[in-house]
């Protein structure tokens, strides 16, 4: 029984290690596609205006959901970077999502709150992953 206790607990531990760097992997990826998108992109989709899911201070995985989910609605829905956040949603514990806003920003405001929120879960997926 004690065997079979802690073959279960190896498995879960790897599991995670793989779902947290496959995560990490994500972010990285979605943080370099907004930069791509904000130097090549043309003024017209950076101006466009998009639902602002964001709050004032800090996000979570749930605003990453919902940003994909936004993204459904604009020029940029069949991007590299929608398919990147929708990814990162459904290894989140956090999909399905809602989009709960009623206040509107530009999307180079959108884009540069989805970087900020990247870089910010990536820093705490960092810091879990060097706790462990």
């Amino acid at each position: 029984m004690r065997t079979l206790m802690l073959l279960v607990l190896a498995i879960v531990a790897v599991t995670e290690s793989r779902q947290d760097k496959m995560k990490e992997i994500l972010l990285k990826e979605i943080i370099m596609s907004v930069n791509t998108i904000l130097k090549q992109n043309s003024k017209e989709i950076l101006n466009q205006f998009v639902k602002d899911i964001f709050p004032q201070a800090g996000c979570s995985e749930k605003h990453l959901c919902q940003a994909a989910k936004v993204m459904m609605h604009t020029n940029l829905k069949r991007t590299k970077l929608h398919r990147q956040l929708s990814a990162y949603a459904n290894n989140s514990t956090h999909h399905p999502c809602s989009i709960p806003a009623t206040e509107e920003h530009r999307m180079k405001v959108f884009l540069t709150k989805i970087k900020e929120c990247s870089q910010e879960q990536h820093s705490k997926l960092k810091n879990e992953t060097d706790v462990k």
